[in-house]
């Protein structure tokens, strides 16, 4: 009776069947497949996050590496300026030494200088001095002496040096 009646299941219900077969099938071969991609790509996200983190590192040794040579460098430039202003300081000190005793060195010249013209200015005038006083001598003794008193005075200075000699 079955058979004259139909199929005891039903079309629609082998065709469900089919299909539920046929997804699970696929699905279980397209699931490992799916997994596996998925599983790939999760390996690839997760060694690109360990790159990036391993570039990050890299990049902040390298920035305290940088830093530490900026520190060294302004450490560096403060010495040499320290340095340099030391120098300078010492080069004026020197300089300044250097113009004070050529300063003096010049005075004292000068003052020398001065003094053997005062001495030399002084002699020239007792110089003159006496030989105005000589002339002046001479005309008053020329003036107020006779001849006779002339011939005595020469005859006296005569033996004077001959007393001398």
């Amino acid at each position: 009776m079955a058979a004259e009646n139909g199929p005891l299941i039903n079309e629609g219900v082998w065709v469900a069947i089919s299909f539920v077969a046929f997804a699970g099938l696929v699905w279980k071969k397209a699931g490992s497949a799916l997994s596996q991609m998925m599983d790939k790509r999760a390996e690839d996200i997760k060694a690109n996050l360990d790159e990036a983190r391993n570039l990050r590192e890299e990049a902040q040794a390298e920035l305290q590496k940088y830093q530490k040579l900026s520190r060294e460098a302004a450490d560096q430039a403060e010495q040499i300026t320290a340095n340099a202003m030391a120098a300078a300081e010492t080069i004026r000190a020197n300089a300044e030494k250097a113009a004070e005793a050529s300063i003096k060195r010049k005075e004292e010249q000068a003052a020398a200088k001065i003094k053997a013209m005062e001495a030399e200015v002084v002699a020239e005038l007792r110089n003159r001095a006496a030989e105005l006083a000589t002339v002046a001598a001479g005309e008053l003794i020329k003036s107020n002496l006779d001849d006779k008193a002339a011939v005595s005075l020469v005859k006296s200075d005569i033996e004077n040096i001959k007393k001398l000699g």
